[in-house]
């Protein structure tokens, strides 16, 4: 699933979303739109936000995947 498309399945801005998880909204427009990848911390704390497993989102995959140069398996998650 698409970030956006779980904020907005959740009903959030992208500030809204932000303020809550305490990631700046320029973060999550630029995850949003491929212009950057989440760090871990930073998705860890947007997936608790929305209430989802971080592998969950494409762009938390993508980023986790970057850092370890692996591919991660995402069938476990809901």
């Amino acid at each position: 699933m698409k970030l956006r498309d779980a904020r907005q399945q959740r009903f959030y801005s992208a500030a809204a979303l932000g303020k809550k998880a305490g990631v700046s909204e320029a973060s999550i427009l630029n995850m949003e739109v491929g212009r950057a990848l989440p760090q871990l911390r930073t998705a860890r704390l947007l997936a608790e936000a929305l209430g989802v497993d971080p592998l969950t989102i494409d762009e938390f995959r993508a980023g986790l995947e970057r850092l370890t140069g692996k591919k991660v398996d995402a069938a476990h998650a809901d």
